[in-house]
């Protein structure tokens, strides 16, 4: 399914990051791929000395951009979800992040109604009305404390019914206890059965770019071992 693959954003590292997406604009589509919840598999085991990270506070952008020249924006603040490492390797994440895409607001009303009941169908049930990103892979492990790193990350996108495959570009930062993600990726509305948009007679083309951005807490895993 590659031939549908998310367009890759320009100057990418190969690989996946946490979940942090910097903000170009986030898309009808796109948006999906907002919603954060990780929970990590039964049985499975905290690296020691790793953190869990609890998403507290986050914001979704998607851009559309217009077949005639501009754009719109689509955000929402509805952003939940939690990270945890998995035992083989620190950079990769279990679980999933959630974003209730019926709150995307466009900043108009009508276009609003349209975006969420003709495109994305958030009636038809969960899987239409949340988008879910997991399996995140980051092509280098989390920031020390203090510090701050850029990496690639891929993971999987539960849109419109629809699984596949996204990568992006991150920006992790750990202070605090904390860590501030920003991240940005793009992808193909058709790739995920969405037709483009369109809003009096005006259409909006394929290809969307997400941002996310947001705030987690993390708990420490004891130096000995799990807890």
């Amino acid at each position: 399914a590659r031939r549908h693959a998310v367009p890759r954003v320009p100057g990418r590292r190969r690989g996946l990051a946490s979940a942090a997406l910097r903000w170009p604009g986030v898309s009808g589509a796109a948006l999906a791929l907002a919603a954060l919840v990780l929970t990590a598999p039964a049985g499975a085991q905290t690296p020691s000395g790793a953190a869990s990270w609890t998403v507290a506070a986050g914001d979704v952008r998607v851009r559309c951009r217009l077949t005639v020249g501009g754009a719109f924006d689509a955000v929402t603040s509805s952003v939940s979800g939690a990270l945890r490492p998995s035992v083989a390797d620190a950079a990769s994440f279990s679980g999933n992040l959630r974003v209730d895409l019926a709150t995307l607001d466009t900043g108009i009303g009508l276009r609003n109604g349209h975006l969420r009941d003709d495109y994305l169908e958030v009636e038809r049930g969960r899987e239409f009305r949340e988008a879910v990103l997991s399996g995140i892979v980051l092509d280098a492990p989390p920031p020390p404390r203090g510090g701050r790193r850029d990496t690639g990350f891929s993971a999987t996108l539960a849109l419109h019914g629809v699984r596949r495959s996204v990568e992006g570009e991150a920006e992790l930062r750990r202070r605090d206890g904390r860590m501030q993600v920003e991240a940005v990726f793009s992808l193909s509305l058709e790739a995920f059965g969405i037709p483009p948009p369109r809003y009096l007679g005006i259409g909006v083309r394929d290809a969307v770019e997400i941002s996310v951005r947001f705030d987690a807490a993390g708990v420490e895993a004891p130096a000995d071992g799990p807890s």
